[in-house]
C-alpha cells in the first residue's frame, strides 16, 4: 500500500459520512405531512368568505354583459326592420310606415311583415307576451298620491313579439304635431298644476329585451323611441341607451311599484 491509499478506518469513516445523510433525507421524505382539522376548517372558512365577497360581483357583471348583448341586438333588429320597410316600399322616409292615418295596430303588422318570425298580438291574445304590464322609470323618480307608480306601460295594442322573447310596441298618433298636456305634481306626488306643450312626436316606439320579465325598468330592459315630425327616430332618453349602446353597461335604480314614496 502506498500512503496515498485509506486505511480501513479512514474507508469506514467515509462511509458513514455519506450514509447518515442518506439515511437522514429518507427518514424525511418517508414522513407524512397532514393538516390538523382546525387548519382545514380555518382554510375552508377563508375560502367561503372569499367567494361569498366576489361571486355576487361576478354574477351581476354576467348579468349585465348579457343585457347589455339583449340590447344591441334589440336596436340593431329594430333600426333594420325600419330601414327595410322604407326601402321595400320606396318610402322618403319612416313616416310612410308611422303615418297618422294608421293605427298602432296597422303599423305593427306592417313592420312585422319585415322582421323574421315575429308574432303580432291581437285583443283577446292569452299569452303572456300580449298581457299588459307597467313600466318603471329609470330612478324611482314617478309618484302618485304618496307611492311609487308605473309611468307607462306596455299594452297588447300596436304590440309584436319575436321567439327570443323580445316585445317590440308600436303607439301611433293621429296628429303631429299635437297638443299635450302635462300634469304638473309635488315631490309627493300630488298634482299640483296643469300645463299645456306642443309634441313633435309622431308615434312612440318601445322594445322590451326579455319578454315580461323584471325589472321592466327604463335603462335596464326597456327603452322608448320617438318618431319625429322630420321623419327622425330619437331615443327618449339618449342616455340611458348610450349607457348600453357605446359603454356596456346598464344603470338603474331598483324600487316595486306601490312602495311608499321616501
Amino acid at each position: 500500500m502506498t500512503g496515498e491509499g485509506l486505511s480501513g478506518k479512514n474507508v469506514s469513516e467515509a462511509h458513514s459520512k455519506h450514509l447518515v445523510p442518506y439515511c437522514l433525507s429518507n427518514l424525511v421524505s418517508s414522513k407524512k405531512i397532514a393538516f390538523t382539522l382546525a387548519e382545514v376548517l380555518i382554510t375552508l372558512a377563508i375560502i367561503g368568505i372569499v367567494a361569498a365577497m366576489t361571486i355576487p360581483t361576478l354574477v351581476a357583471k354576467y348579468q349585465e354583459k348579457v343585457m347589455v348583448t339583449k340590447v344591441k341586438q334589440a336596436h340593431s333588429q329594430l333600426m333594420n326592420a325600419i330601414q327595410l320597410y322604407v326601402a321595400k316600399n320606396n318610402c322618403q322616409n319612416m313616416l310612410c310606415l308611422f303615418d297618422t292615418n294608421k293605427t298602432s295596430d296597422e303599423v305593427i303588422a306592417e313592420l312585422a311583415t319585415v322582421v323574421r318570425k315575429a308574432k303580432v298580438c291581437k285583443e283577446g291574445d292569452t299569452e303572456k307576451a300580449c298581457k299588459y304590464y307597467g313600466l318603471k322609470d329609470n330612478k324611482p323618480s314617478y309618484k302618485v298620491d304618496g307611492v311609487y307608480a308605473s309611468s307607462d306601460g306596455i299594452t297588447t295594442n300596436g304590440r309584436m313579439y319575436l321567439p327570443n322573447g323580445m316585445i317590440f310596441q308600436v303607439r301611433q298618433r293621429s296628429q303631429c304635431p299635437r297638443t299635450l298636456e302635462t300634469i304638473i305634481r309635488d315631490e309627493n306626488g300630488y298634482e299640483i298644476d296643469r300645463i299645456e306643450q306642443i309634441s313633435h312626436s309622431c308615434a312612440v316606439v318601445y322594445f322590451d329585451v326579455n319578454n315580461t320579465q323584471g325589472p321592466n325598468q327604463f335603462g335596464a330592459d326597456v327603452y322608448r323611441y320617438n318618431v319625429q315630425d322630420t321623419g327622425k327616430i330619437v331615443p327618449g332618453d339618449k342616455k340611458l341607451l348610450n349607457n348600453a349602446l357605446l359603454y356596456n353597461k346598464i344603470e338603474y335604480t331598483p324600487y316595486n311599484i306601490g312602495d311608499p314614496v321616501e
